[in-house]
């Protein structure tokens, strides 16, 4: 991801595999996504009543980046020997 100038910041949500995700939808404003881990959360939200095409660009970025981190994971996860394999039932 290039950086475009002007203003930044970089956070990091480490997650020990009790992270959770959750999408909050209100009435006459954007959703909210969440990504929480311990005492720790970042939201993700756009401008609360303004949705542009850039807005629908990012959110298919976003879930297309989600998509392949998930299908990453799982086959890693898939890829280790079946007693590695924590949370395996």
């Amino acid at each position: 991801m290039a950086r475009r100038g002007g203003s930044w910041q970089r956070t990091a949500l480490h997650v020990d595999g009790k992270g959770q995700a959750s999408c909050g939808i209100y009435p006459g404003r954007t959703p909210v996504l969440a990504l929480g881990t311990g005492n720790s959360v970042v939201s993700i939200c756009l401008h609360a009543d303004k949705v542009t095409v850039e807005s629908v660009e990012f959110a298919r970025d976003l879930a297309t980046a989600a998509q392949l981190w998930a299908a990453e994971i799982e086959r890693q996860w898939q890829a280790m020997a079946p007693v590695k394999r924590e949370g395996a039932a």
